[in-house]
């Protein structure tokens, strides 16, 4: 019973980013050295588990429980973050500095701009593993949802793709979206969308890290595994690894600061609703029947 995003491959890393938008503050450098590594269980070189039906620790139970308990009960946030985007073939890492803002249930936005330490010179390099990556600044662009539409948009060419959403999945639904915890996770969606073990780092007293397999094919074209690190007081995320499905691209996230924001944001519609004068358009669509016999097919189901 989801909501069929899938054509649109471009929301995917985006959207994914919003499963850390609700956290507390976190030690930056505690989380980059975690994940500087390779954090978890793909990183580590071990597969899957085989059974999609695996029982859940009562410990992991409880997790997903409070988990979902907690994020519900944060209405408006805005902070900042970093990523970095670690690429095994060409062996680079994009940086990127940013802003993000969310409003419960449905909106959200995350502007990504390039770091300016990636292009210092001489030229940086880090390692991560056994593999040393050039450091390079990554593109200017944001990611939207005001709740009725969803844009992504490049600041460079000034350019954008959008994605109306339909009445029928709007408000609390748009977490039926590519993750169910988007926007106030919900602990039984995230069972019955994916395979979920506690990570090489869990230590219940210090983080706590949960290893996710995606379960539908749609989300399996675009990762391989999403690993989550919780902060065990908030039970909130403080960073998020995803790796794509050829484990050559491992993309990680990490909020550098978090406001909790008490009145609404101002002036109104707040950051949700752009001027995109002088903006090209060059995907515009909407979830349609075809789209639903299609993701049918896949063993997704509409809502």
């Amino acid at each position: 019973m989801y909501l069929n995003l899938s054509k649109a491959g471009w929301l995917t890393t985006a959207l994914t980013l919003f499963a850390c938008v609700l956290s507390q503050s976190v030690n930056a450098q505690e989380v980059r050295s975690a994940m500087a590594g390779g954090s978890g269980a793909q990183a580590n070189g071990r597969p899957a588990p085989m059974d999609a039906s695996a029982i859940i620790s009562p410990e992991l139970e409880k997790i997903l429980q409070t988990w979902e308990q907690k994020s519900g009960q944060v209405n408006r946030m805005k902070g900042e973050f970093t990523r970095i985007e670690y690429d095994q073939i060409f062996t680079t890492a994009k940086c990127a500095v940013g802003k993000y803002w969310f409003e419960n249930p449905d909106k959200g936005r995350m502007d990504f701009m390039p770091d300016p330490n990636a292009n210092a010179t001489p030229a940086r390099q880090v390692t991560r593993g056994d593999k040393t990556y050039s450091v390079q600044a990554a593109e200017a662009h944001s990611w939207i949802c005001d709740g009725e539409q969803i844009l992504a948009i490049d600041l460079v060419k000034k350019e954008y793709n959008r994605i109306r959403i339909p009445e029928q999945y709007r408000g609390t639904k748009i977490s039926d979206g590519p993750l169910p915890f988007l926007f106030g996770m919900q602990a039984a969606k995230i069972k019955e969308r994916y395979i979920l073990e506690l990570g090489s780092m869990h230590n219940p007293q210090q983080i706590i890290h949960i290893v996710a397999y995606p379960k539908m094919q749609a989300e399996q074209r675009e990762y391989r595994v999403a690993e989550v690190l919780l902060d065990p007081v908030a039970y909130l995320p403080k960073a998020i690894q995803l790796q794509d499905p050829t484990g050559n691209k491992q993309t990680v996230y990490v909020f550098t600061k978090h406001d909790q924001v008490t009145l609404p944001f101002l002036p109104p519609p707040g950051p949700f609703r752009p001027h995109m004068i002088g903006y090209k358009v060059i995907l515009d669509e909407e979830s349609t029947s075809s789209q639903d016999r299609e993701a049918k097919k896949e063993g997704i189901m509409i809502r």
